[in-house]
């Protein structure tokens, strides 16, 4: 049964991918990203599988995602308390408030146990010197996201912290900022900005670029579990955005517009935490504006890469992570 559905997920991507992109991999904008399933809600028992009681079950082993295995430089997949799974130079910090594990899309995920955007929930990373992120030079991001019903979405996915081009933007952010002008008929609009904050790479007339044309309008079903992805390929300056497997928008940093370089110039050189689920400005006290918001649902299978994904290799991750997900609900 879970053959079948492997197969039956896995030609579904391929549907997916001919019948929802464009020539060139360009996506239409105009419709709510749909394609996600429910997630694995009943499991919380973190991946450590059945007891072998000497009954003959034998314990379950989680299959390993392996698209890109060999540029992994960060994996969090909240299984157990102690929360990165692979980070050279990573290391736990603390959960903060509200922060804590509930059911995630494969075994257990970080959640604001709250539920809204304004209670104190993030979980801290120390980052030692030199560590692993600091140093890349291309990068994927990539993260499964539940947004809860009815609540402020506008958030920190992940911020690094450091000193930024202001207060209030950090070294470098990911986040969700909710936006109302935009009404799909179903699910609700969250625009997934990154790059936000300080871009030495990236600039204009010599001045820090703090809104470079790269951030995604991302429709997301709210209380369903949603697959969003970020490339950059410093040697030609290409950026894309993907939504459960789908590319949304994509472009270029030129030479002469926007300086091309690797995404480690983007961190300051006093950056040493990652905090997940909040934003580190308001977190350690450089400023207090009441949108620079905790995220108020659960986060699962964080990973960074040291290169640029393909098209089809963001795919290939989110066809893994889907068919582990089923063979978990099964």
């Amino acid at each position: 049964m879970k053959k079948v559905l492997y197969l039956a997920a896995m030609l579904s991507l391929v549907l997916v991918g001919f019948s929802c992109t464009k020539p060139g991999g360009n996506r239409a904008d105009s419709k709510p990203v749909d394609e996600t399933p429910s997630g694995n809600e009943g499991n919380e028992n973190g991946g450590d599988g059945g007891d072998n009681n000497g009954g003959g079950t034998p314990e379950y082993t989680r299959p390993e995602v392996k698209t890109g295995a060999e540029n992994l430089v960060l994996w969090l997949s909240f299984n157990d308390d102690k929360i990165v799974d692979k980070g050279e130079g990573v290391t736990l910090g603390e959960n903060k408030g509200q922060a804590g594990l509930g059911k995630g899309f494969i075994g257990q995920a970080w959640t604001n146990k709250a539920g809204d955007n304004t209670s104190e929930a993030y979980t801290k990373l120390n980052l030692a010197s030199g560590n692993a992120l600091t140093k890349m030079d291309s990068f994927t991001f990539a993260v499964w996201a539940k947004l809860p019903k009815d609540k402020e979405a506008k958030s920190g996915i992940i911020s690094f912290n450091g000193t930024g081009v202001e207060a209030i933007w950090p070294s470098f952010i990911f986040l969700f900022d909710n936006i109302s002008d935009i009404t799909p008929e179903e699910g609700d609009p969250y625009k997934a900005q990154q790059f936000n904050g300080r871009i030495d790479f990236l600039t204009v007339k010599d001045k820090p670029a703090m809104w470079p044309n790269c951030a995604s309008d991302v429709y997301m079903k709210k209380d369903e579990w949603f697959h969003i992805a970020r490339t950059y390929d410093a040697t030609t300056g290409h950026w894309a955005n993907y939504a459960n497997g789908q590319i949304v928008n994509e472009g270029d940093f030129l030479p002469g517009d926007q300086v091309v370089g690797s995404v480690s110039a983007a961190f300051a050189d006093d950056c040493n935490a990652l905090y997940v689920g909040g934003w580190a400005s308001r977190i350690e006290g450089k400023a207090s504006d009441t949108w620079q918001a905790y995220c108020p649902g659960s986060l699962d299978e964080l990973r960074f890469y040291n290169k640029a994904f393909t098209a089809d290799e963001v795919l290939a991750l989110y066809g893994e992570e889907i068919a582990i997900n089923l063979e978990e609900e099964e």
